[in-house]
């Protein structure tokens, strides 16, 4: 009995075995196919993303044009309105016109922005400078040019990498917010408050500049800080004044939005408006011949407040973008638009002029 089972298994013995490798190689073969398949579905985004970044590198530096203003009249008093460029950002162009439907989950609209190594656009870098009776009042803070300092970036290298891969930004220290004030004849310690339409880094830049400055920004804003990416690190402290239109803000009758009045003529108001970040806001000025919207992100374009328009592909929550742009376009009475980055401001600033 013993000798006919050892004469099966000497039989059947390198058959068994034979098996077995096939199958541990087959097994291997397909460990070997989904690691590779891996590799490349991170490799291909990865490249793309490096492509994109050289691009952005390679292109000519841009300068920022000259100061814009313009005097209309609010309650019967003059209140300058000053568009100051402070530089020019460039980003992809998945990044400035929507790469996905807005049901699309914002990170896959993002690894989508990251992997396309188009240029999309270069746009200027608006901040507004509304000179009112009660003080001087800034919309945004602007870039900073120790954005392209890799000294500032020590404490956080791998931001560094990651954001200056898909934003580029044009700007000297003469382009700088503090500087462009002082040419204007307004000291930055006059400031009494930057209002920050959002937290992203073309926003906030020169914030530092200004430790007196009350500077409002939201409590929604600084909770998804980390999702939006807006580095406070590089911009704010202990020490900086921060006000929240969010919690010290009241729902109005007449906006679907908590806001706060910055004035006591209650000209000036912002409103926690969430869409292109969740603690966006946005900026009214109320003038005697019609109202200033001072909007951010909102829309990169004046022509393009409007739901049926091509939009940004950053926005965290587009379909909230898509009614705010829906309710500013259909308000009644005279109104103009000034997003951060629109390169037509100098001609709304020249038709708002023309009001009468």
């Amino acid at each position: 009995m013993r000798s006919r089972l050892a004469r099966l298994v000497l039989a059947l013995g390198p058959a068994v075995v034979a098996s077995g490798v096939a199958v541990a190689t087959a097994g291997i073969a397909r460990t070997a196919a989904i690691i590779g398949a891996g590799i490349a579905l991170v490799a291909a985004p990865v490249a793309l993303f490096l492509v994109g970044r050289a691009r952005l590198a390679a292109l000519p530096a841009v300068r920022a044009a000259a100061p814009r203003e313009v005097t209309i009249p609010v309650g019967g008093a003059p209140v300058r309105v000053i568009a100051v460029q402070t530089g020019t950002v460039s980003i992809r162009g998945a990044h400035a016109s929507c790469c996905g439907a807005m049901r699309t989950p914002y990170p896959l609209r993002f690894v989508g922005i990251l992997a396309d190594p188009s240029v999309g656009a270069r746009l200027p870098i608006w901040t507004y400078v509304i000179v009112h009776p009660e003080g001087i009042f800034v919309v945004d803070a602007g870039a900073s040019p120790g954005y392209n300092d890799p000294a500032t970036w020590a404490p956080d290298p791998v931001s560094r990498g990651l954001v200056r891969g898909f934003i580029r930004l044009d700007v000297t220290p003469d382009e700088a917010l503090p500087a462009r004030l002082t040419a204007l004849g307004i000291a930055p310690a006059a400031v009494r408050a930057i209002v920050l339409t959002h937290q992203h880094v073309d926003h906030t830049g020169e914030v530092p500049a200004f430790p007196d400055a009350d500077i409002w920004t939201t409590q929604a804003e600084d909770r998804a800080a980390r999702v939006i990416g807006a580095l406070p690190w590089r911009w704010r402290s202990a020490a900086t004044k921060i006000r929240h239109v969010d919690a010290e803000g009241g729902k109005g009758a007449e906006t679907p939005w908590r806001g706060v009045a910055l004035t006591h003529d209650g000209a000036l108001e912002a409103f926690h408006t969430p869409g292109h970040t969740p603690g966006s806001v946005t900026i009214r000025l109320r003038g005697d011949r019609g109202d200033l919207w001072f909007i951010g992100d909102t829309s990169f374009r004046a022509t393009d407040v409007d739901p049926h328009r091509p939009t940004a592909g950053i926005h965290t929550q587009p379909r909230a973008v898509r009614a705010l742009q829906a309710w500013l376009r259909d308000r009644p009475g005279r109104r103009a638009f000034l997003p951060s980055h629109d390169e037509a401001v100098p001609a709304t600033l020249a038709d708002v002029a023309a009001w009468t």
